[in-house]
């Protein structure tokens, strides 16, 4: 079976648009200049009966080299609620037939957020999907957070959702394990939510390191309810905090507005690009082209949180990791210092993060021998990262 992942960087996005909304020439090249690599396909409705309209999406997809999640809401996990299993099999079949061999198809999305009563019936859904297709289904889970609402919506505790995923992962196969998380963007309670944030990254990449499944999150670019509307620097932040914290994949909420009026979006409800989607669009193109190939390929070994430790993250102190000797800011705020391990090359990458939401910083890093000369300082501004390999001195 294909995999979600592959070589590069996932970049997508969330938006529910159906066909004949926008033209889809001028969509896909959209997509293509906002810098994304993976797209989430307009919403074939249940009754829809121009396959054709998806194969032109597609087409046009692969001339762009854009990979697409399939929406067919013939086959989200719902349909197990009005038809049988056998049913829902042929229309699996069916919508795989017309869609899922196409080279442009990655996978087939199936279920966002499914709570205690509809997770048995994502369970099912992506059995069957992954029974008869080349590609996998695509199931985006809740967010985590510890208190009593939680166990009512979801079934358990945020505590142990460790046990339900790798179980719903093991019984399914699924390629990914994908979730959201808006919490650092929130206004209100800042402090609990940046703890949430955190709590969900690394609980989230435990399960996916546990399963052996690459892990992708989804971010905001979207302000709604209690979250601020991300600026560049906003962007960059919470893209490069969840990559210095395994993550291999971005889903950004949500690229455009709706009916609903949930927030300003980088497309409108008229199809016109705003101010948002250049801060979004660079951001895309920055991180493809700068980690785009190498951020699958580097395993994350160790991250730790500078100056203050958020969502359980253990706090650098010297003598803590065995390679970097010693880790200063010149300003004590957030930072955040990853250690990955380089899957084909072995060589060890050091990944130090600007985490502060109030300006630039001086870093300055020693490493243990054999890896003094390795040893430097750097200035990343809000959000920004700064990237070390560990070669001996003669490589």
């Amino acid at each position: 079976m294909q995999k979600l992942i592959n070589n590069q960087l996932l970049l997508s996005f969330w938006g529910y648009r159906g066909f004949g909304q926008q033209d889809t020439k001028s969509t896909v090249e959209m997509w293509k200049d906002a810098g994304f690599n993976t797209v989430l396909s307009f919403i074939y409705p249940k009754d829809y009966q121009k396959p054709s309209d998806m194969i032109e999406l597609l087409d046009l997809c692969a001339e762009n080299n854009l990979k697409v999640i399939l929406y067919d809401d013939r086959i989200h996990c719902h349909r197990l609620q009005e038809m049988s299993e056998d049913e829902y099999e042929k229309a699996v079949i069916r919508s795989v037939k017309e869609f899922g061999n196409h080279p442009a198809a990655v996978a087939f999305f199936v279920s966002d957020e499914p709570n205690k009563d509809t997770l048995p019936l994502a369970e099912k859904a992506v059995q069957i999907v992954q029974k008869h297709s080349p590609i996998p289904a695509f199931v985006n889970f809740y967010p985590m957070w510890r208190s009593k609402d939680y166990v009512d919506l979801v079934g358990v505790a945020g505590s142990e959702i460790d046990k339900l995923y790798s179980r719903f992962i093991k019984n399914t196969g699924l390629g990914c394990l994908a979730y959201d998380c808006y919490g650092a963007m929130s206004v209100r309670d800042t402090e609990t939510e940046m703890n949430v944030f955190f709590d969900n990254l690394n609980t989230y990449y435990k399960i996916a390191k546990e399963t052996g499944v690459p892990l992708v999150t989804s971010l905001l670019c979207t302000g709604h309810w209690s979250f601020k509307q991300p600026n560049l620097s906003d962007l960059r932040w919470q893209i490069s905090v969840a990559l210095a914290h395994g993550v291999k994949g971005v889903q950004w909420f949500m690229l455009y507005d709706n009916d609903e009026k949930l927030g300003d979006s980088p497309i409108d409800i008229y199809n016109e690009r705003q101010p948002s989607y250049y801060d979004l669009r660079k951001v895309n193109r920055e991180f493809l082209t700068d980690l785009g190939d190498l951020i699958p390929k580097l395993e994350l070994e160790e991250v730790y949180h500078y100056a203050k430790s958020y969502g359980g993250t253990q706090t650098y102190a010297e003598g803590y990791d065995e390679y970097l000797k010693s880790f200063t800011a010149k300003y004590r705020d957030h930072a955040i210092i990853s250690r990955f391990r380089h899957k084909e090359t072995g060589r060890i990458w050091y990944m130090f993060v600007n985490t502060s939401r109030i300006s630039g910083n001086l870093f300055q890093f020693r490493f243990a021998s054999p890896y003094e000369h390795c040893s430097g300082e750097c200035r990343p501004d809000i959000g920004r990262y700064y990237m070390v390999e560990l070669k001996e001195g003669k490589e």
